[in-house]
């Protein structure tokens, strides 16, 4: 399995400081969040659509892969403003991720607005990602859900995937579901066919209501059953570390976390296969 990690992880890095990490530590690709403490790619001059091409090239050259463009699209709460803001956000994603030659772009379900039910984002979701799949496709791009917030489980998630009926994938964030009380081998299991990326993080104390940072084999997430499971199915995608530094700054740094990432999965290798 190939491995990758979160741009989250040094959210003040431009484009040339993230390619370094990569190839230093020895990763294969890159999830694209934060740069330059922006969620907000397209207001990077990496990213105009006039520089795309170059920025592309700076990632081939180096042998590196943008695997996923991360967003934060949803279309969970009600506000016709909000939707139609979203639609054009996915489209500045979309072009940036194109322009990358990047497969996926990571979409989310929820969460729940207060005074919403899990029913009515269901709804709207499934009605609202119908037309982000179509725009997504003109850029040949696909939307993964990442299992996260209201829609962790795949008791949650599978009733968007099935009700959109278009093509669309998942990203299994391993936490999210495992802290919403399902077990690893049941979130795996059900979500199988969908899965084509993975995120790996680990944490000391989880529960619906939230969750710390860990690195990984330090906290209490099964992380050697997850990869057991995949590797024993024939997953050949990514295994993204999402070390969430831009939300959590007093968590370690990257020279300290992206290492440990690397050391810590070859050994799990060793161990386990």
């Amino acid at each position: 399995m190939k491995l990758a990690f979160s741009s989250l992880a040094c959210p003040s890095c431009h484009v040339d400081e993230l390619i370094h990490m990569a190839k230093v530590y020895g990763y294969d690709g890159i999830e694209l969040r934060t740069l330059e403490n922006t969620t907000d790619l397209w207001e990077l001059e990496d990213f105009y659509p006039e520089n795309l091409s170059a920025t592309n090239s700076k990632f081939k050259d180096a042998g590196i892969s943008v695997i996923v463009v991360g967003t934060n699209i949803s279309f969970g709460r009600p506000e016709l403003k909000y939707r139609d803001n979203q639609f054009q956000v996915l489209r500045k994603f979309c072009e940036i991720a194109r322009g990358l030659c990047c497969p996926y772009l990571r979409v989310f379900g929820g969460p729940v607005p207060e005074g919403q039910t899990y029913e009515d984002v269901l709804a709207r979701d499934i009605y609202n990602y119908k037309t982000a799949v179509d725009i997504a496709n003109t850029y040949n791009v696909k939307l993964l859900f990442e299992t996260h917030d209201d829609f962790s489980t795949s008791n949650a998630i599978l009733p968007l995937l099935k009700g959109i009926g278009k093509e669309a994938g998942i990203i299994w964030d391993i936490l999210h579901p495992y802290r919403f009380g399902e077990p690893i081998e049941v979130t795996y299991k059900n979500l199988m066919p969908y899965i084509n990326h993975v995120h790996i993080k680990d944490s000391f104390t989880y529960s619906k209501k939230g969750f710390d940072m860990a690195l990984p084999g330090q906290g209490n997430i099964p992380i050697p059953l997850a990869l057991s499971l995949l590797k024993n199915s024939g997953y050949n995608g990514y295994l993204c570390f999402e070390w969430e530094k831009h939300w959590h700054p007093e968590i370690a740094e990257a020279h300290i976390s992206l290492p440990h990432f690397i050391n810590y999965i070859k050994r799990m290798s060793q161990e386990l296969f």
